[in-house]
């Protein structure tokens, strides 16, 4: 005679649920993926990557701080180039009369003269230094005449000639030597004079940033910087990463590591 009240069946086991899976899925990507990173690392990539960035960084930071330091404690200026060259100042005094309509003469004085021009920075201005790929990409601050140029007096001649009914040659050559100075200041401000000294005063800077950022050998052995550019703020490569991109090296540090 059959029970009438058999027992239950046993219930199925039950799988791993969702949860645990994911677990498991999670931990075994974390695991392979750290044996990747392990190995890029170990290979030296991103040990590379690191020194690269940290080096950049370290080096514009320790060049910002010794030009602060330098400014502070030797002087704010940091010579560049000097030009040497001939001029002429000529001083026109023409006088009329009854509105032009009675020419009564022209006085001219003239001096030439050799004159040293002088230029500098400001070590207190703006810098901007970039390290990339073996490039120290440097923008300097803006080229400054020192004032006032220097007149080599043993070379000067002067000349005066006055009008015919005019009689103030003296009083003209006076006038004009007074006002030489503030005259030869403006001209070495044009920007012809500027592009005289510009590649001068770049090797300069370049020479200076050397000192300053490679002075430690091993800097530049882990760097692996190869060449400094300069650029001064009024050259169209500073506002132009592609045109500075192209700039040629103002020191090859691999030809010329003194």
């Amino acid at each position: 005679m059959s029970d009438p009240h058999p027992d239950p069946a046993p219930a199925p086991r039950r799988g791993p649920g969702c949860f645990t899976l994911l677990a498991l899925t999670f931990l075994v990507v974390l695991i392979i993926g750290g044996g990747v990173m392990w190995k890029m690392v170990d290979a030296g990539f991103g040990l590379k990557w690191l020194a690269e960035h940290f080096q950049k960084q370290t080096i514009t930071e320790s060049f910002r701080e010794n030009v602060r330091r330098i400014a502070s404690t030797q002087g704010d200026v940091l010579e560049l180039a000097t030009l040497d060259t001939e001029e002429t100042v000529t001083k026109y005094d023409t006088k009329t009369l009854f509105n032009d309509a009675v020419y009564l003469g022209t006085t001219v004085a003239e001096i030439r003269a050799m004159v040293v021009y002088r230029y500098h920075l400001k070590l207190s201005d703006e810098w901007k230094i970039t390290v990339e790929n073996g490039r120290c990409l440097v923008v300097a601050p803006a080229i400054r005449p020192s004032l006032p140029p220097a007149i080599r007096t043993e070379t000067m001649e002067k000349k005066s000639e006055s009008g015919w009914l005019r009689f103030n040659a003296a009083e003209n050559m006076a006038e004009l030597e007074k006002g030489l100075t503030s005259i030869l200041e403006r001209r070495a401000a044009v920007p012809g004079k500027i592009k005289h000294v510009r590649e001068a005063s770049r090797l300069s800077v370049a020479k200076f940033v050397q000192h300053w950022v490679l002075k430690d050998q091993k800097a530049h052995e882990q760097g692996r910087i190869r060449e400094i550019v300069v650029i001064f703020p009024d050259e169209p490569a500073a506002a132009n990463a592609a045109e500075a991109g192209k700039l040629p090296a103002t020191v090859d540090l691999e030809v010329r590591a003194d």
